[in-house]
C-alpha cells in the first residue's frame, strides 16, 4: 500500500474555489477605494495574508499610496508608508512587474525601514494600477502555494479596477452630457423666448395685411 498525503492539495482547491467566489465580490466594486477594501480582506479570509496592504499609483504624486489594510496589518508596522521613485522594496517590484517573496526582507538593500518588525514579505504586482504586499513577522512565511493563489488575486483585482476605472469614465461622460444637454435646454429657452415675441408682432401685422389686400404671397409669409 502507498499512503499520500493531500492536505495541501486539498487546502489549494478549497482556496480556488474560494478565490473564484471572492472574484464576483471584487467586481461589484464601483471605485478603486472599494476595489482594494474588498482585496485586503479576501487576502487575509482566503490566503491567510493577515497583514497585507494594497498601494495604488498616484499619478499627480508619482507615488504608490496606502489605499486600504487589514487590522493585523496596521498593529505590525503601524501606518503603511508612501512610497516613490526608488527609495523602496515596493517601488522596484512595481516597476518590474514581477512577484517577489523575501524570506528576510532585512537582507535585501532597498529595505525601506531598517528598524521593521517584518521578517518576511510577499509583493504582488497589480499591473500598472499599484502593489498588493503581505507581510509577517516570521521568517520564509510565503511558500509556492501563496504565490500561485496570491496572483490569481492579483489578476481578479487589475480586473476589477479596470472595470472601476471604466465606470468612473463612463459616469464622468455621462456628467458632461448632462450638462451639455442643460446648457442646450437653457439656450432652446432663451432663444424660443427671443423668438416668440416679434413672430407675435408678424402674425399680428399679417392679419392686418389679409384684411387689407388679397395677395398669394401672404399666404407664403403665413406658411413660413
Amino acid at each position: 500500500g502507498i499512503g499520500r498525503d493531500i492536505a495541501d492539495r486539498k487546502k489549494y482547491e478549497q482556496r480556488l474555489e474560494a478565490l473564484n467566489r471572492a472574484s464576483r465580490r471584487l467586481l461589484t466594486a464601483e471605485t478603486p477605494q472599494e476595489v482594494a477594501d474588498v482585496g485586503v480582506e479576501v487576502a487575509r479570509e482566503i490566503l491567510d495574508l493577515d497583514a497585507n496592504a494594497i498601494h495604488l499609483y498616484d499619478e499627480e504624486r508619482s507615488a504608490l499610496v496606502p489605499v486600504a489594510v487589514t487590522d493585523i496589518g496596521r498593529e505590525l508596522v503601524g501606518e503603511p508608508p508612501t512610497f516613490t521613485g526608488g527609495d523602496s522594496i515596493a517601488w522596484r517590484v512595481f516597476e518590474q512587474g514581477e512577484v517577489l517573496t523575501l524570506d528576510d526582507v532585512h537582507d535585501d538593500p532597498d529595505l525601506y525601514n531598517p528598524d521593521t518588525p517584518v521578517e518576511s514579505e510577499l509583493y504582488l504586482p497589480l499591473g500598472e494600477h499599484g502593489l498588493l504586499i503581505a507581510g509577517s513577522p516570521t521568517p520564509a512565511a510565503f511558500d509556492q502555494q501563496d504565490i500561485l493563489v496570491g496572483e490569481i488575486l492579483a489578476n481578479s483585482i487589475v480586473t476589477a479596477l479596470e472595470q472601476a476605472e471604466r465606470l468612473k469614465q463612463l459616469r464622468s461622460r455621462e456628467r458632461r452630457l448632462t450638462r451639455q444637454n442643460d446648457r442646450l435646454e437653457e439656450f432652446a429657452s432663451i432663444v424660443s423666448h427671443d423668438l416668440r415675441n416679434p413672430l407675435n408682432v408678424a402674425e399680428g401685422r399679417l392679419e392686418l395685411a389679409q384684411e387689407d389686400c388679397d395677395s398669394a404671397q401672404l399666404d407664403h409669409i403665413e406658411q413660413a
